[in-house]
Order: C-alpha cells, then structure tokens, then sequence
C-alpha cells in the first residue's frame, strides 16, 4: 500500500477502543479454534497482533503479516515481552506480492477495508 498510513501510528495503535474491539472479535474466535493445538495460522493484516497473539495458546504456530513494518515492530515487541515462542512476523504487501505461504488457518479482521479494488 502507498503512503501507509499505519506507519505513522503503529505506536499508538493499541488505543483502550481498539483493545476492547479486540477483545470482542477474540471472544468469538476462540471456540472456532479448539482442538487447533496442531494447526498453523496466518494472521494477513496483523496490525500490533491485538488479536492473533491473544489466540497464540490454541495453535502451534502464527504467522503476523502485515504491509507496516512499524506495525510488526510493535507485534515483535509484544511477542518478546509476553514470552510467546510460537510466533513470527512478516512484512508483506499481499496487493503488490504474493509469498508463497501455507497455513491450515487464516484469520483477517479489519483488513479488507483498507485494500484497494
């Protein structure tokens, strides 16, 4: 994406209304994820990992892409601080490339809104 916008505020991102929205969508996701100790997921337009690294304990690994690298400097900051070993961070603009990624779950949230036609 040109001229991200979530450059400028990957550092206040995590305002007290995105957390709680946050908190809302996790619960909802939560019991889809039982029984996904075994399972990798892709979390494509991660942000700060408000959701994914909350859902870090179902799954065996994550996968935090994002097209913000100041976004995913703030999600490898949460990472190291709360001690979650089973997770990792990408930079990637899906818009502009494609890796080739595999992944038996993929979660998007607040995501599509942002990405161009």
């Amino acid at each position: 994406m040109e001229n991200n916008v979530f450059e400028q505020m990957a550092n206040r991102y995590d305002t007290e209304e995105r957390i709680q929205l946050a908190k809302v969508i996790v619960d909802e996701v939560r019991p889809e994820l039982r029984n996904s100790q075994s399972k990798s997921l892709i979390d494509y337009g991660s942000g700060t990992g408000l959701i994914s690294l909350e859902l870090s304990d179902l799954v065996q690994s994550i996968l935090l892409v994002d097209s913000s690298k100041q976004m995913l400097e703030v999600a490898k900051a949460k990472i190291s601080r709360k001690g979650i070993a089973n997770a990792k961070v990408l930079h990637s603009d899906f818009t502009e490339e494609t890796p080739e990624l595999k992944a038996d779950i993929v979660l998007m949230s607040l995501v599509l809104l942002h990405i161009p036609d």
